[in-house]
């Protein structure tokens, strides 16, 4: 089996060495990588795309994006892989489209965020669904809307965690601000919510609205009380942010995909007591009053009567994050979660080649 991995993002030496020196969490793709046993050559990304001087791929980049571009160069330059793992549909899909059309014999393991938009599933229409040997996704509302909706087989599609770094985002010796809460994310957040809920309340918000994958900067309607600060962290910051921390809110606006998952498992694997949206597709990562709590979507007064109620109980702090803490370690870390791509990748490179390819 050759494996080529295409991934949506920037994966440079740089950010490797910072990896590897401790500055940054381990990256899913760097130990699929390794898992995998992919070549650099074999390891497609945004800068790849970027750094290409083939006048289709720049002609695919100029007319469908940056995603259609490195799916068009992950076929055109895919140096023999008889095995492809994609990290997204907006990959995954039209990628999947040019196997079809080129006849191109090849397993594809697709990870889907969200397949709920017209846009995506065309694809299907047009049937796409027979160059899928497996679709992952993290959220059940996705799982049933590719089984119920989007006609594919119970053998493709499989639900799996998402996962954090669980060396890196640990439980630190650090003192709890007892008045302290913070926030992280960029994508779909509802933070206006989260200070409304807060504005009467004796409490310092600290909100590290910054994401890799987003260039567009997130700001809140109305302007920033004086119990709210906001800026961009690093990820040490971040860190130490999040330990110093009595409570951690994702505030999410509804949608139906598991958007904030990234930050809710990091806080989890600190060991915080974690607040979250519980929309469509946050469903599965929280159980409530378990490992962490639920509220409505745009509730402020429900948020605000959980931060007052949580706060004033640490000995319930302490429960929830210890077994927030204990899930990561169980369910989602990121050991687990390459191990399980990687048999699914070797699953569909079997299921459509055969046991002894």
């Amino acid at each position: 089996m050759k494996t080529l991995i295409v991934a949506a993002g920037r994966f440079d030496r740089a950010l490797a060495q910072d990896i590897a020196q401790g500055r940054e969490p381990r990256l899913d793709m760097f130990e699929l990588q390794r898992a995998l046993d992919v070549p650099a050559e074999r390891m497609l990304d945004f800068g790849d795309v970027e750094r290409s001087t083939r006048p289709d791929v720049r002609a695919v980049r100029k007319l469908l994006g940056m995603s259609a571009a490195a799916a068009y160069l992950a076929v055109v330059q895919r140096q023999g892989a008889d095995a492809i793992f994609t990290t997204g549909e907006d990959i995954g899909l039209p990628l999947a489209m040019l196997l079809k059309l080129r006849g191109i014999r090849a397993s594809h393991t697709m990870i889907a965020h969200s397949l709920s938009p017209l846009k995506k599933r065309v694809f299907f229409s047009a049937g796409v669904g027979g160059h899928l040997d497996r679709v992952l996704c993290y959220a059940t509302i996705q799982e049933r809307l590719m089984l119920e909706e989007l006609g594919l087989e119970r053998s493709t599609v499989k639900r799996i965690n998402y996962q954090a770094d669980e060396h890196f985002f640990r439980p630190l010796d650090v003192p709890e601000e007892p008045d302290l809460i913070c926030s992280a994310g960029q994508l779909l957040r509802d933070y206006d919510t989260l200070i409304r809920a807060t504005s009467d309340l004796p409490v310092r918000v600290r909100i590290a609205a910054g994401s890799p994958w987003i260039a567009k900067e997130l700001r809140p309607d109305g302007g920033l009380p004086a119990h709210v600060d906001w800026r961009k962290y690093n990820r040490f910051e971040l860190r130490e942010l999040y330990a110093r921390s009595a409570l951690a809110v994702v505030p999410i606006v509804q949608n139906d995909y598991q958007t904030g998952i990234s930050t809710i498992l990091e806080m989890m694997a600190m060991g915080k007591c974690v607040i979250a949206t519980r929309t469509r597709g946050q469903t599965d990562t929280i159980i409530d009053n378990v490992n962490g709590v639920y509220v409505p979507p745009g509730d402020a007064g429900a948020l605000r009567a959980t931060i007052q109620r949580l706060l004033a109980s640490p000995e319930e702090r302490t429960r929830l994050g210890r077994a927030a803490r204990a899930y990561v370690e169980k369910e989602a870390g990121l050991d687990l979660f390459v191990d399980k791509i990687t048999q699914t990748v070797r699953e569909a490179h079997e299921a459509r080649f055969g046991a002894s390819a």
